[in-house]
């Protein structure tokens, strides 16, 4: 994590990153189920949409978990992968 003080020294695991990161993107209006896979460089992050049009919201994903992945204060954020689909049809 990033370094306010010199005195004070932080981590975070990637677990509890990933957990931080799906909480996030549940939030967000359409979403029903996503799964995130945080590596050292990268977070690979999953969604499953049932009503709204795919680009919206993928659009409203990649703001929200920019906002997390910042709010996290990591030293080295990772970049985003962001990948939304819908469920196929029943029968």
């Amino acid at each position: 994590m990033r370094r306010t003080h010199a005195d004070v020294r932080a981590g975070l695991h990637r677990d509890l990153a990933a957990l931080v990161l799906r909480d996030r993107a549940m939030e967000v209006s359409g979403v029903q189920s996503v799964r995130v896979r945080m590596r050292r460089a990268k977070a690979d992050v999953r969604a499953v949409s049932h009503f709204r049009e795919l680009d919206d919201v993928r659009a409203d994903l990649d703001a929200a978990l920019a906002d997390a992945i910042r709010g996290l204060g990591l030293a080295r954020p990772p970049s985003l992968s962001v990948h939304v689909r819908r469920l196929g049809r029943k029968g």
